[in-house]
């Protein structure tokens, strides 16, 4: 076997090496980003959970189409307004529902200006 074909069976090989180092690098990034996917859609749950017990025993539903969209500001106004009226959260259950109400009508708010 000659030298020419000795580098180029080397270089065959190395080739072949990078595509399938590249191929498990992908794999393995797209499972650690179905495994994101899983965690946000399980927060989302939760603070469904929690936007469930808190506010639906007043609240018929937030998905009003008469009513004009509002900013992640205007629902933090909202749920102020709602703890004065004896409603019993932490802050973190505040930002939840604060957080699930914006991305339920994501789109049809208007942004703070």
């Amino acid at each position: 076997m000659n030298k020419r074909q000795s580098q180029s069976r080397r270089f065959l090989f190395l080739t072949i090496c990078a595509i399938c180092a590249v191929g498990i690098l992908l794999v393995l990034q797209n499972t650690d980003v179905t495994a994101g996917g899983q965690n946000k859609l399980q927060a989302q749950q939760n603070s469904f959970k929690v936007y469930q017990q808190k506010c639906l025993g007043c609240h018929d539903s937030v998905a009003d189409p008469e009513k004009p969209g509002r900013t992640r500001d205007d629902w933090h106004l909202v749920i102020q307004v709602m703890h004065g009226n004896g409603l019993d959260l932490n802050i973190e259950e505040s930002n939840q529902i604060i957080d699930l109400l914006y991305n339920l009508r994501k789109g049809m708010e208007r942004e703070a200006g």
